[in-house]
């Protein structure tokens, strides 16, 4: 058979060997039940960008830069009041008999946690503004993003951090979802309870 094939000591040439072999139609595709499936569109957005450009993201660092001094001054003046009284009670170990003594430097020491508890739970306070801040921002930010993907045709869109390589620049969306998200949200009032 191989000698028929590639025409060696065969009696039919090689041509008319293929010839006679029966041609395969092409394949045809599968049928199936379920509908073809859409082509996947991908856009491109860069996150850091976004964050670091724009408006409500400005408004935030400038409250949180506000709210950071406002802690340290609080925090500073705690300081200072807990070093006067420190002073104090240290003035009056000699005047003060011991069991006296010790019972102002508990109240001194109970003062310290006090302050200290205060600070802490203020501290908190603020985190937990800024992380619901942010979580407005992220969810705004997210929603821009799908609605510039869906007017676009863009059926997927990933972070540009997570690219290696791009062809073509025309699949970011990143200042189009900037200017959409800068007009609608141009800040973000971060709720800090007094």
């Amino acid at each position: 058979m191989a000698a028929l094939v590639l025409g060696f000591g065969g009696t039919q040439p090689v041509d008319a060997a293929l010839a006679a072999v029966p041609a395969k139609a092409p394949a045809k595709p599968v049928a199936s039940d379920s509908p073809q499936k859409p082509v996947t569109s991908i856009a491109v957005v860069d996150v850091q960008f976004l964050l670091e450009k724009c408006s409500a993201m400005q408004s935030m660092k400038r409250q949180d830069s506000e709210q950071t001094q406002k802690f340290q001054a609080e925090q500073s003046q705690q300081e200072q009041f807990l070093r006067q009284a420190e002073k104090e009670l240290a003035s009056q170990r000699t005047k003060l008999g011991q069991e006296d003594f010790d019972a102002k430097r508990k109240d001194f020491e109970q003062q310290v946690a006090e302050v200290q508890r205060r600070l802490q739970e203020r501290k908190r306070q603020l985190d937990n503004a800024f992380a619901a801040a942010s979580a407005q921002l992220r969810d705004n930010m997210v929603r821009v993003v799908g609605e510039v993907a869906r007017e676009n045709g863009f059926t997927l869109v990933i972070p540009r951090s997570n690219i290696i390589y791009m062809a073509d620049d025309a699949l970011d969306i990143t200042n189009t979802v900037l200017s959409r998200l800068n007009a609608t949200l141009p800040q973000i009032t971060v709720n800090v309870p007094n």
